[in-house]
């Protein structure tokens, strides 16, 4: 579980490398914004979530572990309501909020780098 990172991912590494081949600027992991989001464009007012699979409960390449079933659940569970609070809560703000699947970024990196383009 320790080697488990909740900022610095490969995927949020990668997604940094791209935004900066294309001199678009960003701040990573913004603690004074509600969820600490893994990137912000203050200019935009948008901030873009990178979502594990696992740890935000994507509906269908969740794979729940066959151990301790009801504690993951209770987990995954407690993530997703988590996720929709602070979304709401940064909207309210006037704030526009991107989250991405982490699998989108691995697999359809093209259409998840548009989402971002669109805004910023």
């Amino acid at each position: 579980m320790q080697n488990i990172r909740s900022a610095g991912t490969k995927a949020e590494l990668f997604l940094a490398k791209e935004l900066r081949k294309r001199k678009i600027y960003f701040a990573k992991n913004v603690k004074s914004i509600l969820g600490k989001p893994d990137f912000v464009f203050r200019k935009k007012k948008t901030v873009v979530f990178v979502d594990s699979d696992f740890w935000h409960g994507h509906p269908k390449r969740c794979i729940m572990p066959k151990s301790n079933h009801c504690y993951w659940n209770a987990k995954i569970k407690r993530n997703k309501q988590r996720d929709r609070l602070v979304s709401r809560g940064l909207k309210k703000a006037g704030w526009n909020v991107i989250r991405i699947w982490e699998y989108d970024l691995k697999h359809n990196f093209d259409s998840a780098l548009s989402k971002i383009l669109l805004i910023v």
